[in-house]
């Protein structure tokens, strides 16, 4: 057959044979671990409110929603704005979310962030444009979104809190 098997290999075939074990699990290990993580800054599919409806999110009752476009003397000449009331109930405990996300749901599904800066509006406690977990009592989210002429729905509106992640709401609105 062959000379047997001497010297280096011989001294080191421990090595080896450990190599030809802990290489693959090496790989397999990071490869779980990342593609494990890959989707943890994702929020999960989101409960879908539809026009006129509520529904729980954690601890809250929330919506229903309800969209308007509104004359806005600063708003931009090609542009509308867009003005979404979202009735939040949150409980005892309160709900903390972020300003909510506009979604176009069809066509483009282009996306939109609240406009709270350059817009004419008379702040007012009991109508913030994101929830705080300070309030106790029923509110209503106002939030303006300044959206091209083209843009006519049916709209997501994406209500997301932290401490509820990766849960998530999504009302459609139809101005």
């Amino acid at each position: 057959m062959g000379e047997p098997v001497t010297g280096w290999w011989r001294r080191n075939a421990v090595a080896l044979g450990a190599l030809v074990v802990v290489l693959p699990a090496l790989g397999a290990t990071v490869a779980w671990h990342e593609w494990s993580e890959a989707d943890s800054g994702v929020p999960a599919a989101p409960v879908v409110v539809e026009p006129g409806q509520d529904a729980h999110y954690g601890k809250a009752q929330v919506g229903p929603a309800v969209a308007d476009f509104v004359d806005d003397p600063l708003a931009p000449s090609n542009a509308r704005v867009l003005r979404v009331q979202i009735d939040i109930d949150p409980g005892a405990s309160g709900l903390a979310c972020a300003e909510p996300m506009l979604r176009e749901l069809e066509g483009a599904q282009r996306e939109w962030d609240p406009d709270t800066s350059s817009l004419t509006t008379d702040w007012d406690p009991l109508r913030p444009a994101s929830c705080s977990s300070d309030l106790t009592e029923p509110y209503t989210l106002d939030v303006r979104y300044v959206v091209p002429r083209d843009a006519v729905g049916p709209f997501g509106v994406d209500v997301i809190s932290s401490e509820l992640w990766p849960d998530n709401v999504r009302f459609v609105v139809e101005p």
